[in-house]
């Protein structure tokens, strides 16, 4: 592709996967216009629930060249990443309009008539090329129905309905479901309930933000730890000798850390009766840890264990099999009495009704969502990307990489593969998700915790170092990657760019 600097590129969401990616854009010469439908920016952090956190740590969730300008709590609470999005947007100065909701995309021979709705009504646009930001995480609750729910007395909320806390005074609260939000609500409602109950399908291993007195993020994000990580693609041939010939030593590690989460749950019940153990027995999953590294995936909240064994929050490991006027009846017989339900059971698949139906029936066929070639196109989808379907535990930094790969193509400076290679790459990294990580609606539009072997797999094909604490081995091996490490990506790449004869050419990995 060969679209010249200047041209016009419509960016849909305004939530921090779509202000990276324009501000990617921006550097490169494009002309960016970000839609947002609602009256903020921010995505789903614009509709968080009271006293949120973010699960990753400060440093690990900001522009690469865009620092926070005060000092944010080490898990930065909604509002924390609201005030930072808003002083990043101003002082990048990008076009995002606000109110805008994208009704239908046309195509054109040339790129993307856009039906937009905003407060003085319907009008169409023209842009060269479209970048979807939206849609996993903003809309489509899964709100499941039960048996009898209409004659229920009391309250079904999800956790979007809850704006104060103060709705859990005094109340018997049941929690349905496993994942942050269900953790949250759970954690936060024991502190103002009478009763909370926690009722889940199945238990998930929570990564303990403390690992034998050592941070959790220096397990995951160090390149010593990452390069334990399993992988639908590892981006170098001692990692792929590591993991194909020596699995074992991978499988060991990994045993080890699933061990040291165990013994530090079971610490929690050190001298507290018999029903505390069981309650906290009743929370240790069957399967292995890896198959959690998911977006779902949770960062257990601090006095999550340790209000189960104190009894203030009560498991179930069941699931609701019908409502009564003032309970709820599980599938193992248990009857809670109960005020309010907080329905907390994740996402549905995301969607994109804005778009032609033939392109919708190859974005939506898959329950567990869209897999992308590089999680950026789809070789069956002209001039359309994606930014944020790429999610995992540095996200900013890989929305970053992947729209500055998304620019070198579109420059004409990165050559794809051919369109069955792609297609053929696209369903070996669906199938290995699917052997190895649990379901979630959106499983395909994540790299979750592979988040480095995918940003190195990018940043290989751009020409540009993988190794950003180089030349100190030290630091590279087990210092901590911060989203700062990848500030100067784009700066690299133009540099280098000068020197090259050929455009660049993709590597023979999946990812």
């Amino acid at each position: 592709m060969d679209l010249k600097k200047g041209s016009r590129i419509a960016v849909i969401g305004a939530g921090i996967s779509g202000i990276a990616a324009a501000n990617i854009l921006k550097k490169n010469g494009f002309v960016p216009v970000v839609f947002e439908k609602h009256e903020r920016i921010g995505g789903v952090w614009a509709t968080a629930y009271p006293e949120v956190h973010l699960q990753n740590i400060y440093p690990q969730y900001r522009l690469s060249d865009l620092d926070w300008s005060f000092k944010p709590e080490l898990h930065p609470t909604g509002e924390q990443i609201m005030r930072y999005l808003s002083e990043a947007v101003q002082s990048l100065q990008l076009d995002i309009r606000l109110g805008h909701e994208v009704l239908e995309m046309k195509e054109q021979p040339d790129g993307w008539l856009l039906r937009c709705k905003d407060k003085d009504g319907v009008h169409e646009e023209p842009f060269a090329y479209v970048i979807l930001a939206a849609g996993q995480y903003t809309d489509g609750k899964n709100i499941p129905q039960f048996l009898d729910q209409e004659q229920f007395r009391g309250t079904i909320v999800t956790k979007r309905d809850i704006t104060s806390l103060d709705i859990f005074n005094g109340k018997r609260v049941v929690i349905v479901g496993y994942g942050k939000s269900a953790l949250d609500m759970a954690t936060l409602a024991a502190e103002r309930a009478a009763e909370v109950h926690h009722v889940f399908r199945t238990p998930g291993w929570l990564m303990p933000d403390w690992i034998l007195g050592a941070h959790f993020t220096f397990a995951l994000f160090t390149r010593f730890g990452n390069v334990m990580m399993t992988s639908w693609a590892q981006p170098t041939a001692i990692e792929r000798f590591l993991h194909n010939k020596l699995s074992f030593v991978i499988s060991s590690f990994w045993d080890m850390i699933q061990s040291i989460v165990v013994f530090q749950l079971k610490r929690t019940g050190k001298g507290k009766d018999q029903a505390a153990q069981e309650r906290l027995r009743t929370l240790i999953p069957e399967h292995k840890i890896l198959m959690d590294f998911r977006s779902s995936g949770a960062l257990g909240p601090e006095n999550y264990y340790p209000l189960v064994a104190e009894g203030k929050i009560l498991p179930y490991h069941s699931e609701i099999e019908c409502f009564s006027h003032e309970t709820i009846q599980l599938k193992n017989g248990s009857v809670i009495p109960c005020d309010i339900v907080v329905l907390s059971t994740g996402y549905l698949t995301p969607t994109f009704p804005f778009l032609p139906d033939r392109y919708r029936s190859i974005l939506e066929a898959e329950k567990d969502g869209p897999q992308l070639y590089r999680h950026l196109i789809h070789p069956g989808l002209p001039r359309l990307a994606f930014a944020g379907f790429n999610h995992g535990y540095m996200h900013i930094p890989a929305v970053e990489i992947g729209t500055q790969w998304l620019c070198a193509y579109l420059r004409g400076e990165l050559e794809l593969p051919s369109v069955e290679q792609m297609e053929r790459s696209i369903e070996n990294v669906r199938q290995w998700k699917r052997e190895n990580i649990k379901f979630e609606s959106a499983r395909s539009c994540a790299v979750s915790t592979r988040f480095q072997q995918y940003i190195d797999i990018l940043l290989m094909e751009l020409g540009v170092s993988p190794y950003r604490k180089l030349p100190n081995p030290i630091a590279e091996l087990f210092s901590r990657y911060e989203a700062a490490d990848y500030k100067g990506v784009y700066e690299e790449y133009e540099r280098k760019k000068a020197k090259r004869t050929a455009p660049l050419k993709t590597l023979p990995l999946d990812t």
